[in-house]
């Protein structure tokens, strides 16, 4: 009727009472009427497989799939399961399956390109072509993990072939994560100058491959490098000015040096062998798993190796011997403020306990301090005498927290000579551990013991505004 109002094409007229009723239509998806770049960016965010699962939606998503920038294959999700795990018809059917997706990438940019499957000598062929295509669609962040299920100690490896390796490559990559693959530089090889993360593991290179390949990494931020046997020096004297985290683990070398102005932090496993980060001027944070440590290179070799570290993790299996019970000059941790001890110590120097105020010593800034015991040592009878040292000045000292406290003679020892000379100790925790193989009820009848006995020696000692928890 004339002056009536027309009703928008969405809506849907009914009657309730006899007053009519519009309900608005949802309108329909737009996206693919989205320009390609946006597209491209929403997919973006999805993984591979949730990407592909797009196309079921609408028989127009499936060129859509094709637009994903971040291919990412292993072979749960290539295969699925349908054939068994390690099987060749497993492998033939992995391949198959990344070379649809790739042909359909074929000539596109793909930022992110990885590969985690179980090397075989017979992906060779594809792993080259693989690599070529990475290269070929302009890759930013490559990642080739090929370790075995079943790894023992086999030599052979995926050689890199040069594609990966030439200058037009290497200059775009900012992100490579290779796993039991060999690497040889070629006679003019010029290095990855925009790269930012470098995580290596398993790794066949020489040391001088090695050397020539990290001093080309002018913008490096962070490196890994796992399992890695150089059976020489790990040693960097071109400044990595960028570098932040440094990984080390596991590695057959026999010195670690860098020369890395701007390094944050710095994780180590393995042997005690000569670390030289004295240039890192900016090192705060430093975590160090080694197979045995003595006390006196610790506090003679860290302190001058790692002179501005300001929290410490230090875990070890380390001897301890009352005859050098504290250094006469020992080396300063002239900035260390938090100090995380995890030692392994045999019982025959359960009661050398007290050697470790030698760490006090050395950090005359502390503010915290966490001791971790894990081997067995009796709680205190009275028996023989509490020993004690000459004062030294804990005066930042806050916080103290003993995991695997059995209230043993040393332990007391040192807690006490913690507790005596820390005048502004807030808080000071002993959490109790049984190391029987007992039943509930004895365990129970332990821990009480071990209460008591640190009550009964350390409630007295610390000062009244000093928090004493007891777990």
């Amino acid at each position: 009727m004339e002056g009536m109002p027309r009703r928008s094409s969405t809506a849907k007229s009914s009657v309730c009472g006899g007053k009519p009723i519009c309900k608005r239509r949802r309108p329909k998806s737009q996206f693919l009427n989205l320009p390609e770049d946006i597209q491209c960016k929403v997919l973006s965010e999805l993984a591979l497989k949730e990407a592909t699962r797009t196309s079921i939606l609408s028989s127009e998503w499936g060129s859509v799939q094709s637009l994903h920038p971040r291919l990412r294959f292993d072979g749960a999700t290539m295969c699925g399961g349908r054939t068994a795990a390690g099987s060749k018809e497993y492998t033939q059917e992995f391949v198959q399956n990344v070379n649809t997706v790739l042909q359909k990438h074929n000539g596109m940019f793909v930022e992110d390109f990885e590969v985690k499957f179980e090397f075989d000598r017979e992906l060779v062929v594809h792993l080259d072509n693989w690599i070529r295509f990475a290269a070929a669609s302009q890759t930013k962040n490559l990642a080739f993990d090929l370790v075995p299920d079943e790894f023992r100690g086999c030599s052979d490896r995926y050689l890199l072939p040069a594609e990966l390796l030439d200058c037009r490559t290497t200059s775009r990559l900012r992100s490579i994560q290779l796993s039991f693959v060999s690497i040889i530089l070629p006679p003019r090889f010029n290095g990855f100058p925009n790269l930012r993360k470098l995580d290596l593991h398993l790794v066949h290179v020489t040391a001088k491959d090695f050397q020539d390949m990290l001093s080309s990494c002018s913008n490096l931020e962070w490196l890994s490098v796992v399992r890695c046997h150089l059976y020489d020096e790990l040693k960097v004297d071109h400044p990595l000015s960028c570098l932040l985290h440094l990984h080390i683990a596991h590695c057959e070398i026999t010195k670690i040096q860098f020369n890395a102005m701007k390094l944050k932090t710095f994780v180590y496993r393995g042997e005690c062998l000569p670390i030289d980060l004295s240039q890192s001027s900016e090192l705060k944070d430093v975590h160090l798993y080694l197979d045995d440590l003595t006390l006196d290179h610790a506090l003679t070799t860290f302190p001058t190796a790692l002179p501005t570290v300001q929290s410490l993790t230090l875990k070890a299996l380390a001897p301890l011997q009352m005859p050098r019970l504290l250094l006469e000059n020992p080396g300063k941790f002239s900035q260390l403020k938090y100090l995380d001890l995890d030692l392994m110590i045999i019982h025959e120097d359960a009661g050398n306990i007290l050697s470790l105020a030698s760490y006090l010593r050395a950090a005359p800034l502390i503010e915290k301090l966490e001791l971790h015991f894990g081997s067995f040592a009796f709680p205190y009878d009275g028996w023989e005498p509490i020993r004690s040292l000459p004062g030294c000045q804990l005066n930042y000292l806050k916080n103290l927290n003993v995991m695997g406290f059995m209230a043993s003679a040393g332990q007391l020892e040192f807690l006490l000579h913690a507790v005596e000379n820390a005048p502004v100790l807030e808080v000071l925790t002993l959490d109790p551990a049984c190391r029987f193989n007992v039943d509930h009820q004895g365990r129970t009848y332990f821990t009480e013991m071990v209460r008591e006995i640190g009550i009964k020696h350390l409630g007295e000692r610390v000062l009244p505004t000093t928090k004493l928890c007891v777990l």
